[in-house]
């Protein structure tokens, strides 16, 4: 396994606003992995020519074709839904798509498997406060979601997913930080003292909502900075599984 000081971003979704996402990171030479579905009973989405713009600079990753839950529906479907938003970018971008992320982090054994057999490899969680490379390619962390969770949620949410090492990190790298860009910037700076990956995800409409595209681009730019840290999309992180 690869060895290094690694910094990777995700955007989930493929809102509309991605494109704000993607002018940012543009800005400040930073590598991402976008995870859109065809559609999304939640929220609008991007359209394919959007797409295609993004995926001029940016790894696409997969998101299922109509972002359900996996967790709750039946496993033909599972595999249906996996395959199909597969399938449907690698017709509209004709390159292979290769990085996953699981809908709402919802995964267990049996989606697991209907992802790794649909040809991806690696899938990303939503398991908090992670900064190493996980023993299981399919079961990839992340250091921080850009919105701040009381320390209440974090421990919820981490037991929820039995991610106590998440948790123990949350407390001792992350200084129980609540909030997501001091919480990210010490995951930052372990990284870059100790190795490992700094990974932050975030939701475009979650920034836009929030009205909190000053403080991402300032996060950026700090970033920008960190030239000690290789830049990487999530699927080049997932690729070194296999040197």
């Amino acid at each position: 396994m690869a060895q290094g000081k690694y910094l990777t971003i995700s955007v989930d979704d493929g809102h509309l606003t991605d494109h704000k996402s993607a002018e940012l990171l543009n800005k400040y030479g930073l590598k991402a992995t976008f995870y859109i579905s065809k559609i999304n009973p939640e929220r609008e989405v991007i359209g394919e020519s959007a797409i295609k713009t993004i995926a001029e600079a940016f790894e696409i990753g997969g998101h299922t074709y109509r972002h359900k839950p996996l967790t709750s529906i039946p496993q033909e479907e599972v595999q249906r839904e996996v395959r199909e938003g597969k399938d449907w970018l690698e017709q509209l971008l004709g390159r292979k798509i290769i990085a996953f992320c699981y809908p709402r982090g919802k995964f267990n054994a049996s989606v697991i498997s209907a992802v790794k057999d649909s040809g991806f490899k690696g899938a990303r969680t939503c398991m908090y406060g992670l900064n190493d490379f996980p023993n299981n390619p399919f079961l990839w962390g992340l250091s921080t979601h850009a919105h701040s969770h009381s320390w209440l949620v974090q421990v919820q949410h981490a037991v929820l997913e039995n991610n106590f090492q998440g948790l123990m990190n949350f407390f001792l790298i992350q200084k129980g930080s609540v909030d997501w860009v001091d919480n990210f910037k010490f995951s930052v700076e372990y990284v870059k003292k100790n190795g490992g990956i700094a990974h932050l995800y975030l939701h475009s409409w979650e920034i836009d909502q929030l009205n909190e595209w000053k403080r991402l681009e300032d996060l950026f730019r700090y970033l920008f900075d960190k030239k000690d840290l290789e830049r990487v999309t999530n699927g080049e992180l997932f690729a070194m599984h296999y040197r």
